[in-house]
């Protein structure tokens, strides 16, 4: 049986990359067996992140030196003496480790890209490290063919897995407490004011995901629609100035902000929402791979608006869930918010499809059975 030494940056976070480097450990702990699995992770639990406990077999105390110096003789002592059979690298950072100490060559290694990471510069050991690990698992297809026109890896080195959703979280199936959950979040009863949401970091550092472009829409919406509301969910160093702006465009009575959602509420955010919107544009330091959270809205029933610059147009399909849209053209931000807020049987239709879509594309069943696929892949190089 295989042994894995899995690096992570961190997996305690509520971030999309913690979320998918836990749905990887978690399948790899089922194909190859936990004990054959070792979890080393640079960040460790903090406040504000996962509420639910997830065992790793290390984890440091954050990016400070003496965290690295440590995480770093962990990773070596582990190579020579437990010889594991794969690295596997949950950042592209992690593979300065096996360039500085020599092991890119005498290592089976696996590395997941995600989005911007890959077209925000590298550094020199990072770039080396990206061009000779032995494989690359990319999150989607706009990131895994970046990658090959850019010189970086050839088509056959790479494997996209998509990322999933546990639907034993996230579904239409209305929890007990449901009714008047939002009254602990501060925020209208979505059964009379349409939601309109968007969930994320809401930070300076996360604000290619369209919170001001969204603002700005949604002043033109509230002008059409007197009940719909923007709910904004999640913390960050950026709401204040958010705040402001929906004070500037008039709009501030029709703007709200939960604050931090608790892991058991999230669901009840999605289901709640007459459509979840995260328009990301990309850049430098900007842009995604496939993200998260519009899956998990999709699972719950939440028809999806998304950018076409960058891995989230793979999560729409045919219009059919939602729609793919340029970050910068609000008119049609605006009409596709429009047609679903006001027209019931349009929202009823991607809703349907949006559920269906997420059960037969974005399974946790499905991530893991192209992770076995993939094991059995690289079994013999």
């Amino acid at each position: 049986m295989k042994k894995i030494l899995y690096l992570t940056t961190g997996c305690f976070d509520k971030g999309g990359i913690s979320r998918y480097n836990r749905y990887q450990i978690r399948c790899l702990r089922e194909l190859v067996g936990e004990q054959n699995v070792k979890v080393f992770s640079l960040l460790g639990p903090q406040l504000g992140d996962f509420e639910e406990e997830f065992k790793v077999s290390w984890n440091g105390w954050g990016a400070s030196l003496s965290s690295k110096l440590v995480f770093t003789f962990k990773v070596l002592f582990n190579i020579f003496f437990w010889k594991p059979d794969i690295v596997w690298l949950g950042h592209i950072n992690l593979t300065e480790i096996l360039i500085k100490f020599k092991l890119i060559n005498k290592v089976k290694s696996v590395l997941n890209i995600y989005g911007l990471e890959i077209w925000s510069g590298l550094r020199p050991d990072v770039e080396k490290g990206f061009k000779r690990v032995t494989h690359v698992i990319s999150d989607c297809h706009f990131t895994s063919n970046y990658a090959i026109n850019e010189g970086f890896r050839s088509s056959d080195s790479i494997d996209v897995i998509w990322d999933c959703v546990d639907f034993d979280k996230f579904n239409e199936v209305i929890a007990d407490d449901e009714d008047d959950f939002y009254k602990k979040y501060n925020l209208p009863d979505p059964s009379i004011y349409p939601w309109i949401l968007t969930l994320g970091r809401l930070s300076y550092a996360a604000s290619h995901k369209g919170y001001e472009r969204l603002l700005e829409v949604f002043s033109k919406v509230a002008l059409k629609d007197e009940n719909a509301v923007l709910v904004f969910a999640g913390k960050g160093d950026m709401i204040e100035f958010l705040k402001e702006l929906a004070s500037n465009l008039n709009i501030s009575d029709r703007v709200f902000f939960s604050g931090m959602v608790h892991e058991d509420d999230l669901a009840k955010f999605y289901r709640a929402s007459r459509i979840f919107s995260l328009v990301s544009d990309r850049g430098v330091g900007r842009g995604e791979g496939i993200p998260l959270t519009p899956l998990e809205a999709m699972a719950c029933g939440s028809p999806i608006i998304v950018g076409n610059q960058d891995g989230s147009q793979e999560a729409i399909f045919n219009n059919e869930n939602g729609f793919c849209i340029s970050p910068f053209d609000y008119d049609n931000h605006e009409n596709a918010l429009l047609s679903v807020i006001k027209n019931d049987v349009q929202f009823k239709k991607k809703s349907k499809a949006a559920v269906r879509i997420a059960h037969k594309y974005f399974s946790y069943d499905t991530f893991k059975l192209k992770h076995e696929i993939f094991l059995k892949k690289i079994k013999n190089d």
